[in-house]
């Protein structure tokens, strides 16, 4: 398959499609007369009860007679089973309106799971999904990626694709996953040829470890597209507009509000974390996120 041609027309078959089947099946904001009602929210629950079970049974702490509520978000019920899949929507709606992806386009990204699986709805629209993952992948990541009929390319070493994770590369093992890559893009279809005439850049690329920038590039000499959710705004503005004050909406109906609480995430690309302290300190005056990071010695990918 040779690189399309791309074009700046809008192809509405695709944006109609992607409505349909995925859009309106996650959530989002109801367009007309909602006052900015966010549909298809995933669940709230309350799990004060089971954190006190917890922490007499784990850590022998008594805390029947705390006032105090915890909530969690059950993102495991949203369309793909994946958070992400909230910024993969608006990355994707806007490249379409702003015909940046046409049907025929591959989409490249370099994913530790996540964004991947989201992007694995791309698939069932009939576009050529291409993730870059790596060995430092949790077990069954691999797997269900290719389940969602993403096509991935396993660099088969122990490069991760988020920042600030490195290892040392030698110059032939830089050439031997090169190789690897433009074996596997030729396997899905892809020539070969294209990705030879930038072998350098590809190696100079694999040599820093720059899983994320490698996707950019691909993308670009495949005249395919690259949500570049690592440093796109919209990986942001997604929780903001749409997470965080459905979580608000949702607290609301309870009787609370978010400005009561401390908000409590995982810390992966700064997405979930970011957006939602931004709403907070827009509508409430105070920084109240705190990010959860991984031990030390913990080795998790993203």
């Amino acid at each position: 398959m040779k690189a399309p041609e791309h074009s700046s027309r809008v192809d509405l078959a695709l944006l109609r499609n992607f409505e349909e089947s995925i859009g309106t099946k996650v959530p989002h904001v109801e367009k007309r007369g909602s006052g900015g009602r966010v549909l298809n929210a995933t669940p709230l629950v309350d799990l004060t009860d089971l954190l006190k079970e917890c922490a007499k049974a784990v850590y022998g702490l008594d805390l029947p007679e705390k006032e105090f509520k915890v909530f969690g978000k059950l993102e495991s019920k949203i369309l793909s089973g994946s958070v992400k899949v909230r910024p993969m929507v608006q990355i994707v709606e806007d490249a379409i309106r702003g015909g940046r992806l046409r049907s025929g386009q591959p989409v490249f990204e370099a994913t530790s799971g996540n964004f991947g699986i989201s992007l694995g709805l791309l698939a069932d629209l009939g576009l050529d999904v291409i993730v870059l993952v790596s060995r430092k992948l949790q077990e069954g990541v691999f797997e269900e990626l290719q389940g969602k009929s993403v096509k991935a390319v396993n660099l088969d070493v122990d490069i991760c694709p988020a920042p600030g994770m490195k290892v040392d590369l030698d110059a032939l093992t830089v050439k031997a996953v090169s190789a690897n890559i433009r074996n596997q893009l030729s396997q899905f279809g892809l020539d070969p040829n294209v990705v030879d005439g930038s072998r350098r850049e590809v190696e100079e690329l694999l040599a820093r470890q720059d899983v994320i920038n490698l996707a950019k590039l691909l993308a670009r000499i495949y005249r395919g597209f690259c949500p570049e959710q690592y440093d796109n705004e919209m990986n942001v503005r997604a929780h903001e507009t749409v997470t965080a004050p459905e979580i608000d909406q949702q607290l609301s109906t309870m009787g609370y509000s978010l400005e009561e609480f401390e908000v409590v995430c995982t810390f992966g690309t700064g997405g979930t974390s970011g957006g939602l302290s931004r709403y907070v300190e827009k509508k409430y005056g105070k920084r109240s996120v705190r990010i959860v990071f991984p031990l030390s010695e913990q080795d998790v990918a993203g």
